[in-house]
């Protein structure tokens, strides 16, 4: 049945003196915003606002969903409609014949525009490929879908279109007036979809208007900058910083200390996941010659020199230096720039900048969300890699229910460890920085295998630098033809999302239905590291206590292997 849309008002229950942290546009993004509220100090009494469109242009909207649905069942988080939520789940509400080849189509279209989609997602983890949702199998694996993650659908068809706190209103887009009365059961779509919402005949007297969609540098025409808009004399407050859309965005985070606190007490900060570096040269700003901005980035491009190319823009006719890469063609083949700027920063030594394109001309960086160059000596900036003893402070919000799950049961078993919290480890460089900060714990490679008949499912412990190879395996537990099990059963069985499978996962499998797989080399070391149960956290506590205390409490004997990576 199809779902009503109409405009929708939620009250935050705010109190004197707590502070609001809001977000916009995280687009798919879970390890940025896990980081950005790490960065805010998210906890305490605060309340978390997110100003529309979790999915999307991202890699990952279904765990976006999922741990902001964690967030929500933990602390007061409150969460609007965006344009592309509210788009992206209409694509599915028809099931018509006509709607469901209307969403097969998506499909093809956001892999080839995005690379993915939440729908994507959602396939993936049941172990669909997306080549597969055609024809007459297109209306079958749409139902299952839909069965599958009904929870996390209806999740996002629940959000409101505006918050209120105070004197605050939060909406993705924008509306015409503060009387919000007006707006209630009309069509949201105005509202989600505002495009160029600060450039608009509009302001307000009694409220201060908090907007994301459209990113904030596009406001901007003699720099490029991804920091927040504010406008103290319309009280408007834009916030997309063009994180998942600009190859420089970030995600911004906006402090209000209280739901009464005028403009210019407003704080922010914002994350993009950037390798950072420290200048060690002082370097005078200079002002760009050229801007490229998305609706006027026609460019020819004259000649490469190395990693740079020199091009020159259509509309001024200005010739400026470029990254290579940053050209694109439309589909008539004209050759575009991506957003761009030849500004020289402003410098001086010690400050810590973010690098979003090392070349032979030097950083393309950013400060504070102002972009350009910097052309000086620099060296990487320190990692707050700090191995911790024990839980992590209670009063702290960002974290998954799941983790808290692991450091209650290891504090209740008696059992010492310390803690580490990074970045996500999905790349060499941040799994080899988490390694040496675990001082010499075992790392393993977690495999979660099943038998063909998906009856059979299996926890593999092995060291990372074997290779993993199935009829070596499948000989000594006696089981064949086994594969990778699809994460529809991780999430089931271990309450674990692709990417931080761990053995700590277990303690969720109280049915036993996943046998446990050790291989001998693991043994070898005194101590062991693994996710708990999120892989922007690490844990190192003693193997004997894995073997001999945690295992035997939640019911998990292990099966010993002993592998060579050989045929």
């Amino acid at each position: 049945m199809a779902h009503e849309i109409k405009t929708t008002v939620q009250q935050i229950d705010a109190r004197p003196g707590q502070r609001l942290l809001a977000v916009s546009d995280i687009h798919g993004h879970p390890d940025r915003l896990a980081q950005l509220l790490r960065q805010m100090d998210y906890g305490g009494d605060d309340i978390l606002i997110l100003v529309g469109d979790l999915i999307e242009k991202g890699p990952e909207s279904l765990r976006t969903v999922q741990y902001v649905m964690d967030l929500c069942r933990q602390s007061p988080v409150y969460v609007s409609m965006g344009n592309v939520d509210l788009g992206r789940l209409q694509k599915v509400d028809d099931d018509s014949p006509e709607g469901v080849e209307d969403w097969a189509g998506f499909l093809n279209w956001a892999q080839n525009a995005w690379g993915g989609s939440l729908y994507h997602d959602m396939l993936a983890d049941m172990g669909v490929p997306i080549e597969q949702v055609t024809g007459e199998r297109a209306a079958g694996y749409r139902s299952r879908m839909l069965e599958r993650f009904h929870e996390e659908l209806e999740f996002l068809w629940s959000r409101p279109t505006i918050l209120t706190a105070g004197r605050y209103i939060f909406v993705h887009g924008g509306i015409p007036t503060e009387d919000l009365e007006t707006l209630l059961g009309t069509d949201p779509q105005p509202y989600l979809k505002n495009d160029d919402y600060w450039n608009r005949d509009v302001g307000f007297t009694e409220h201060t208007v908090v907007v994301g969609h459209w990113p904030t540098c596009l406001y901007r025409t003699d720099r490029e900058d991804v920091s927040p808009v504010f406008d103290a004399e319309r009280q408007i407050l834009c916030i997309d910083g063009g994180n998942g859309l600009k190859r420089s965005g970030q995600l911004n985070g906006i402090l209000i200390p209280h739901c009464q606190a005028p403009m210019e007490e407003i704080g922010w900060t914002g994350y993009d996941g950037s390798r950072q570096i420290q200048a060690l040269e002082r370097q005078k700003g200079q002002a760009p010659s050229v801007h490229i901005q998305y609706f006027d980035s026609l460019v020819d491009c004259l000649e490469q020199k190395g990693d740079m190319a020199l091009c020159r823009q259509v509309s001024t006719g200005k010739t400026f230096e470029g990254p290579v890469g940053w050209t694109y063609r439309d589909g008539e083949g004209r050759e575009h720039f991506d957003d761009y700027t030849d500004m020289t920063l402003e410098v001086s030594p010690g400050e810590t900048l973010g690098v979003i394109l090392e070349t032979d001309a030097g950083y393309y960086c950013k400060k504070n969300g102002l972009i350009g160059w910097y052309r000086g000596a620099a060296r990487p900036a320190e990692r707050d890699l700090i191995l911790r003893p024990g839980s992590p402070p209670k009063g702290e919000r960002h974290r998954r229910e799941r983790e808290w799950a692991v450091y209650e049961l290891l504090e209740r078993l008696g059992i010492d460890f310390q803690r580490i919290d990074h970045v996500q480890a999905d790349t060499m460089e941040a799994c080899l920085e988490v390694d040496a900060a675990l001082q010499g714990a075992v790392i393993c490679k977690n495999l979660f295998l099943c038998n063909r008949q998906r009856t059979g499912f299996y926890l593999l412990m092995m060291p990372g630098d074997k290779v993993f190879k199935t009829k070596e395996l499948s000989a000594q537990i006696g089981s064949s033809r086994l594969s990778f099990a699809e994460a529809v059963y991780m999430e089931d069985l271990l309450h674990i999302s692709p990417g931080s499978v761990s053995v700590m996962g277990l303690m969720n499998d109280t049915g036993g239905r996943v046998q446990l797989l050790i291989d001998r080399d693991v043994l070898k070391g005194e101590y062991f590291g693994c996710h708990p149960c999120v892989n922007t956290s690490s844990i190192r506590l003693r193997m004997e206590d894995l073997l001999q205390r945690f295992l035997p409490a939640v019911g998990h004997e292990p099966l010993f292997v002993e592998l060579t990576g050989t045929e």
